[in-house]
């Protein structure tokens, strides 16, 4: 999955406390709005987007739908911004040109 449909669904709080909850263990829609305080036709909305962005599975049990995390596919998304974080820290961390003057020996920070 790409990271941008990852990182646009958890850039709602909703849908970032409906993995909260789900971290706790599988659960069904119902129970789910209960926690939530609202109508299970408007989760219905956060949920398809959690699914669409493979955050969460459903798992059918009789005619009960079980919904589940399925965080293997923060993986890339931890990579990208670890690699991002990593690669601006290490540009920070290097120390700037110097030039040394001939005349007198001086070093001085080039402007680039």
């Amino acid at each position: 999955m790409a990271i941008q449909e990852t990182t646009a669904a958890l850039a709602d709080p909703l849908r970032r406390r409906v993995l909260d909850l789900l971290e706790q263990g599988g659960m069904e829609a119902g129970r789910l709005a209960e926690k939530l305080g609202m109508t299970p036709s408007k989760l219905s909305y956060h949920l398809r987007k959690l699914k669409e962005a493979d955050l969460i599975v459903g798992h059918k049990q009789g005619t009960r739908v079980i919904y589940e995390l399925n965080l293997s596919v923060l993986d890339s998304t931890i990579q990208w911004l670890y690699r991002l974080r990593t690669s601006a820290s290490d540009k920070r961390s290097l120390p700037e040109p110097q030039t040394v003057n001939k005349e007198t020996g001086a070093t001085a920070v080039s402007e680039s």
